[in-house]
């Protein structure tokens, strides 16, 4: 019961001695406040005629230069763009310097202020910042929604962190002779714009462990493997700049290529094969399926190409499209040339077979002829008629000489005078008719050749799939070693180098022509001894 008493008395003591407390507490919080922003006026005032603060001049001006130490957090790296060849970052940009003029440990003789300010990005107007720009960007602004993010830290030794949220586009130049099994290097380059050496230095502030990039940056067909950090000096003109730089290393991704080019590609290589199993005097169904996997190769490298940059060097990707479009074309010509030669062949069959079907008809006329029980005294007169109806009138002599039949004829001319039979007279008629007029003899034989149809149609069957199925080992077997890239490099340079040196020899003539200060005038002529204008 007592202890019930107790406890019901202190409850009000307690809130009493917290109201009474409160006040205190408030005054101090606003005292505190105050006494900031006096400190703030007095170092960083603008009090007329001669401020205590010159934010126009860098710290330790006329001394050693300022070292300004930069540190990166990388929020999100991507996408990259091949067509434009850049690349984007969004990351939080952050510089250390010290500034002597800022020190508020003891701003004045009596008050003491030992603890960090965080400001609002206005104190940014106030004091000096380092002209710090990226010299390789595109384009490049700070983050302001809802407000600027922008961080100021001052230290009470006057050590300054300032912090903003920027988003880069920056250039990024790609080697593409390897693609799609290429890695490409990006950088990032901070510089001074007009600070020289002299006055200002920049570092990577924590060392090796300056910049801070996301476990899975989540980029679009690439993969970031690593990054480098570097320093080092400019020397232009105007002075020596310091720069900072980091190199970022992507590694593209393959699997979207295997899917989109290099699988639809190497489908329609098979397809065109199909047409070798196809009958030869299916000409239709043959010249669809050729065309067609043409057509649909040549549609497919200009989609994949349409995304890719308008780039002279010869791509890894573009290799393959060669090689697959080479083998379909050559489907198309081996369908030509099986046609060609085909119809070549059965004309000359039927040509054969017409020679073969006279020489036997002439051989059965003589054989007939011959015939004791065709040829009798009564018909030679009806013959000899026929002959001259045909020939005309045709003397002993010539008879003899134009037909075998002739010879028979010769021997039965003196004993004829009777009237003939119609049938026998027609059938004498005709059997003369062949018998004068003896066929060419049938020389003619099938060409003994190993280019023939049949044998195109079975070399094709094997020559095509084995021979591509090999070359597709060996590109990808060498396409990301490094033979391949000097291969592909050394091709294109070479053909250029020979361009130029035939230009440079005037093993060619050539006549320019260019607008110079006055008018349109003859340039150069290239010639043999050089140039004349």
């Amino acid at each position: 019961m007592l202890r019930s008493c107790e406890v019901t008395i202190s409850m009000p003591l307690l809130s009493l001695i917290f109201l009474l407390y409160l006040p205190a507490i408030s005054f101090s919080k606003q005292g505190e406040i105050h006494e900031v922003s006096k400190m703030l006026d007095y170092l960083v005032g603008d009090d007329e005629p001669s401020p205590r603060y010159d934010k126009t001049l860098r710290p330790q001006f006329g001394g050693p230069p300022v070292i300004v130490g930069v540190t990166i957090n990388v929020d999100s790296l991507g996408p990259i763009d091949e067509v434009n060849m850049n690349f984007r970052l969004d990351l939080s940009f952050r510089q250390y310097w010290k500034d002597s003029r800022l020190e508020f440990r003891q701003y004045d003789d009596v008050n003491t202020f030992d603890k960090n300010l965080t400001l609002s990005h206005d104190f940014l107007k106030r004091i000096w910042v380092p002209d710090t720009y990226f010299p390789e960007s595109l384009k490049a602004s700070k983050q302001d929604v809802m407000v600027p993010n922008v961080l100021i830290r001052l230290s009470p030794d006057g050590s300054i962190l300032y912090s903003s949220r920027t988003t880069v586009i920056a250039k990024c130049p790609m080697d593409l002779q390897v693609f799609p099994m290429d890695t490409q290097v990006c950088s990032l380059i901070v510089e001074c714009y007009g600070y020289t050496t002299k006055d200002l230095w920049l570092r990577w502030h924590d060392g090796n462990q300056s910049v801070a990039t996301p476990d899975d940056p989540g980029i679009a067909q690439f993969s970031v493997q690593m990054f480098w950090l570097k320093n080092y000096t400019l020397h232009f003109s105007t002075g020596s700049f310091s720069d900072l730089e980091i190199q970022f290393v992507f590694k593209r991704d393959l699997l979207y290529f295997i899917l989109q080019s290099y699988i639809p590609s190497t489908i329609i290589v098979v397809c065109s094969w199909i047409a070798f199993w196809i009958n030869r005097d299916g000409i239709p169904g043959r010249a669809c399926l050729s065309i067609t996997t043409v057509l649909s190769l040549i549609t497919l490298i200009g989609s994949t190409n349409s995304k890719l940059p308008n780039v002279s060097a010869v791509k890894a990707l573009d290799v393959y499209f060669f090689i697959c479009f080479g083998y379909v074309f050559g489907g198309l010509l081996e369908f030509a040339t099986v046609i060609y030669l085909s119809t070549k062949e059965k004309k000359l069959a039927a040509l054969i077979n017409e020679r073969k079907k006279k020489q036997q008809e002439y051989l059965n006329a003589l054989n007939q002829v011959k015939d004791n029980n065709l040829i009798q005294d009564l018909d030679i007169y009806i013959l000899s008629n026929a002959l001259e109806l045909h020939f005309g009138h045709l003397s002993e002599f010539e008879t003899r000489s134009m037909s075998p039949l002739a010879a028979v004829l010769s021997e039965h001319q003196r004993g004829a005078g009777v009237t003939p039979d119609p049938k026998r007279a027609d059938m004498l008629r005709r059997i003369s008719v062949a018998a004068l007029h003896p066929p060419p003899p049938s020389d003619l034989k099938p060409r003994s050749t190993v280019f023939t149809a049949s044998k195109i149609e079975l070399f094709s069957r094997v020559f095509f799939p084995s021979s591509f199925f090999t070359v597709f080992t060996f590109y990808w077997a060498d396409s990301s070693n490094l033979l391949f890239r000097i291969f592909c490099f050394n091709c294109w340079s070479s053909i250029r180098g020979w361009l130029k040196r035939c230009h440079n020899l005037g093993s060619s003539r050539i006549i320019g022509w260019t607008l110079n200060q006055r008018s349109l005038s003859h340039y150069w002529c290239c010639s043999v001894g050089g140039f004349h204008e």
